[in-house]
Order: C-alpha cells, then structure tokens, then sequence
C-alpha cells in the first residue's frame, strides 16, 4: 500500500539549493516515505502556509532576504510550534547548530556533500522526534487512562483560572468527587472492569460540564472539576446535581450492570478562600462531609459551606418543581375582570399565573415568579401564558364576547429576549386572535434599561395592532417622557398608590395630573387594586377610565369567569 505524501515546507531562497533538495527528495521505492515539497522563498510567504495547516516538516534555510539568521528560526518555531523543523546551512558551524536545537530546531544540516538519504532519514527522524516529544508531552498533562487532565495539568489550570477569576470578578468552584464503591467493583469483577469503569465515569463527567470547564483525574477513583466564569454558588449546585444525575445511571460491563455512587465536594473562590492549597483542602473536605452524610446508598454533594449547602440544596430542589410543574401542567391561569369605571361593563380581563402545587394548594406569583427568573424558566412558561391567554381570548369570543381584550404581565427577563417579539407575533397569527384584543403590561424600568431595544420591540409589536400598558404606575418614577418615547396605550395605577391617595390630597393631585396627561396623548388609565367604595370614587375623582379589583371580582379560574360574564355584562361594587 502506498503511503501518503509527507508536506514539507522548503523556506530558501537560492534556486541551485531548491533544486538540489528537490533531487535528494525524488525517490521511485514505494518502501521509502514520499514526500509533497513546498517552496516559499520569502519567510513572509510561510506564514500563510503554516496558518492553513498540513505541513507535516520544515526544511529551512537562516539566510533569507527577509530573515536574520538565528532570528528566522525563532519566528518560524513562533508561527508552527508542533511542526519539526531542520535547519540547512550553508556552511559547518558547531555553535550555530547548537543554538539552533536550543531554540527548536530537530536537526542541523550543512548543505554541502548531504545525501538524499541524510536528508531523508533526518526529515523522518524529526518528525517521529516530534511525535515522541508531543507524546511526552501528552503523558506529562493528561492520565493515560481517561485521557482527563492529570494531577499536574490540573494544578497548573486552577492557577490559571483562579487568576482569571479575580481578574473578571467572577466566581469558582472547584468540585472533588470521589466513587463510594470502585473498592468493591475491583474486588468483584476485576482490575479490568474498574479500568472501564473509569473510563465510563470520564465520558459522563466530560459530558457534563462546559467546554470551558476541567476535569481531572488525580489519581485512583478521585477526580476533580474546576468550574470557571460563574455568577453564583446555584450555577455551580446545577452541574453538581448534572454530574450527580449522569453517574445515577446503571454502568453496563460485560454480563454485569453497576451502579456507581459518588460523593462530591465543592468549594468556591473567592467565598472559602482565594488561596490554591486552602481551596484544594475545602473542596477535599467538603467531600468527605458529603460521603459522611450519605448514611443511605446515595450520591450526593456539599459545599464547604454548611449554610450554602443547605440554601443550594433549596434552590436546586425548587428548580426540579418549577420544571416539573411546567412540564406536569401545574401551571394555570386565572383571569380578573376590567371594568369600566361608570358603566360597571366588563371590558377586559387579565391573566394571572397561578401554580396548582400538588402539595400546598393554588400559589400566586409572590411566592415563586422570582424564582422563575432567576432560573430563566420565566421564558418558556411565560411563552405559556401568552399563549393560553390568547387562546382564551379566542374562546371567549367565539362565546359572544368579540370586543373583551386580553391583558398578559411580561417580566423584565421575558422581554428581553431576543425571540419575544417573534413568539408573540406568531401565536397571534396562528391562532387567528385580533391583535387589537391582546395588552401587554410591562415595568417603566424594563423599558428604560434598553431604551433603544425597547423602542425597536414596542413599535413592532405596535405596528402589528398589539396594546401595550405601562404597568404599576406609581410604584416608581414616571415621566412624560416615558409617555412620548414608547408608543402606549395605557397606564395602569398601582394599587399600593392607591392606598396611599386616599389619606393623601398630594398624592391624589399627582395621580390626577399623570392621568389627564395620559387622556392627551389619547392613553387609557386604568386603577388596580380597588378594594372599597372609597376607593371606587378615588378613581372616578382623577378620571380613570377603567378600574380592576376584588371590590368587582377576584381573580377567578376560567370556568368561573367565563360564568361571571356569561350572568354579567356589567358588574356592580361588592360591598
């Protein structure tokens, strides 16, 4: 079988020596390797070559027009740090020859009276030079074995990351994990079935973590995890309950099936300490507290911290609920009616998430929206809501209610991102919703931290017949600015304002001056929160156009409020 050509770079700048190397090279037995010769004149003519890869060796000459002698060399080794490279010179130079395998040169070649088959065998011998040095090199950093990050390599990376912590301000966490029963699988089933075992447990660890993240094997059944560029101890409790679940699952080996239990200890920088060997130790004996604890068969991991072990713990576990009650379906709205503030006819509702827990009952957003933000979840489940809501728009006005619109909250994390606009745009036109029916309410804040952006998604969603509310007026700052810069529709009093305004004559001077604004640029207000008849003609005082509170309705599930319209076209005050 023929071999495959060997590239080989020529840097030279003499035709005579091109030629001759040409010749040297030019062999017709098929036992001998080929070589594919590449010839550059110019050391800036190389560089590009050796960019694109496939050079297999460099033949070069240190008297180039560009070059500088034992300077050329340094550049070249600079460029193609892997490639072997043998230098040809034109004349016997002992110093010269050495300092030029001081500075990477393979070997050291004096053009005059050298063979084809000198030249050969010392291209040959540099790159299988090369080859044994690169495998060294290998071995020196990496286990045999997993083919991880050895003891070594691993010391030297969490130096490195540790610096580039501090430098970003971010935080580390480093993970130790050690196998609870790799003793008895040895025992067992053999030297050679723990061998496989390991290798098994490097691909899952491999499989999770970031590509940015190390993992290491130190030795016996114990690795370790650096993991980089985190915001929080939670970010690193995720990868640990990952890891935890991707070791849970059966080893298969053979006729045998093991199921592998690990402990994990982790220690973050700079919380437990921005030292390399007290952050080693913590992460070390975070470890054995976590084998300790497992009293049970069952993996589990600990933070150097007791108190951070319990809160991530928390914080993983709700996550899991959050997920699950997504995909179980806990999640469900309920709707409130908007009224009209003279007449009593409803001419809205809002939809209200609400999670059906199997244990506590039917929970507000109070007690788990934050969560669902921190987590990112806000983003599928708010895609839900405005789904379901709109969905329910269509219900009702196939039930003869053609003109109720449908106002849906969207969170600071859910506006932000980049797919809101499309995911809102596309469930209104495939469920054939009037997009004049559909308000969404959002906070004065999400809208200024990205002005420019917010100005690009309002008008979108603008221009596409949606309504857009300015929710929780009063809770903050307003301005006219905020009513000319973003195209709205609507504003809507907080209700904590409210309160507030009825013992307070300036407060109700200010919320009557931001609604008679809002009536100039033709912008609806609307008062939330209205619990009592006081409160009722508060509203009606400062002009609002619409009000919304248990002093009409509750937030009701959606057979009680399609009940409530159905009875009701307009509701009266519930004293």
């Amino acid at each position: 079988m023929n071999q495959a050509a060997a590239k080989v770079l020529l840097i030279e700048d003499n035709p005579g020596d091109v030629k001759l190397v040409q010749v040297l090279l030019e062999s017709s037995d098929e036992h001998q390797q080929p070589f594919e010769l590449i010839r550059v004149g110019q050391l800036s003519d190389a560089f590009p070559i050796l960019a694109k890869g496939g050079i297999m060796a460099i033949l070069l000459d240190l008297g180039l027009p560009d070059g500088n002698g034992i300077d050329t060399l340094i550049r070249v080794h600079a460029a193609a740090p892997m490639i072997p490279i043998v230098v040809l010179s034109a004349e016997e130079d002992e110093m010269l020859a050495i300092r030029s395998v001081q500075l990477g040169a393979q070997d050291f070649l004096v053009k005059q009276g050298i063979s084809g088959m000198l030249l050969r065998r010392a291209i040959c011998y540099a790159m299988e030079r090369k080859r044994l040095m690169e495998q060294l090199q290998y071995l020196a950093h990496y286990d045999v074995l997993t083919g991880l990050a050895n003891r070594k390599l691993f010391y030297d990376r969490l130096k490195h990351d540790v610096i580039g912590a501090k430098r970003s301000k971010k935080s580390l966490a480093l993970i130790f994990l050690d196998l609870n029963d790799f003793k008895q699988v040895n025992d067992s089933l053999g030297h050679h079935a723990g061998d496989e075992l390991l290798k098994n447990v490097a691909k899952r660890l491999s499989g999770s973590v970031r590509a940015s993240d190390c993992v290491a094997r130190m030795g016996g059944d114990e690795f370790t995890i650096i993991l980089n560029g985190l915001n929080n101890a939670e970010e690193a409790a995720l990868i640990a309950d990952k890891i935890l679940k991707a070791l849970v699952e059966p080893f298969k080996f053979g006729g045998s099936v093991m199921v592998i239990r690990a402990s994990l200890g982790i220690a973050t920088y700079p919380d437990d300490s921005d030292e390399l060997d007290k952050l080693i130790g913590a992460a070390d004996s975070a470890m054995y507290k976590a084998k300790e604890s497992s009293s049970e068969k069952i993996s589990r991991f600990c933070f150097y911290s007791a108190a951070m072990t319990a809160k991530v713990q928390y914080e993983v576990k709700k996550l899991h609920q959050l997920k699950r009650a997504h995909e179980n379906g806990e999640f469900e709205l309920y709707y409130q009616p908007e009224v009209d503030v003279h007449s009593g006819k409803i001419i809205g509702m809002e939809a209200l998430l609400r999670w059906r827990h199997p244990n506590q009952g039917v929970l507000t957003p109070s007690s788990f929206m934050q969560d669902l933000e921190d987590t990112g979840l806000i983003v599928p489940v708010g895609e839900w809501v405005i789904r379901k809501a709109c969905e329910q728009c269509k219900v009702w006005q196939n039930q003869g209610f053609p003109k109720l619109t449908m106002s849906i909250n969207i969170s600071t994390k859910q506006f932000r991102h980049n797919g809101f606009v499309d995911s809102v745009l596309a469930v209104i036109d495939q469920l054939s919703v009037d997009p004049a029916l559909v308000e969404l309410d959002f906070n004065e804040e999400t809208l200024w931290e990205e002005e420019d952006r917010s100005v690009i998604v309002l008008d979108r969603l603008s221009q596409a017949g949606v309504k857009l509310s300015l929710d929780h007026f009063g809770s903050g700052s307003i301005s006219l600015k905020t009513l000319t810069r973003f195209p709205i529709h609507a504003i809507k009093i907080d209700h904590a304002l409210i309160a507030q305004s009825a013992a307070d004559s300036a407060e109700t001077a200010i919320a009557k001056a931001a609604i008679e604004v809002a009536h100039v640029f033709n912008i609806r207000g609307l008062a939330g929160g209205i619990e009592t008849q006081d409160q009722l003609e508060w509203a009606r005082q400062i002009a609002c156009d619409e009000v919304q509170g248990y002093l009409y309705s509750k937030p009701l599930p959606v057979d009680e409020a399609t009940e409530l319209m159905a009875r009701h076209d307009f509701l009266s005050p519930q004293d």
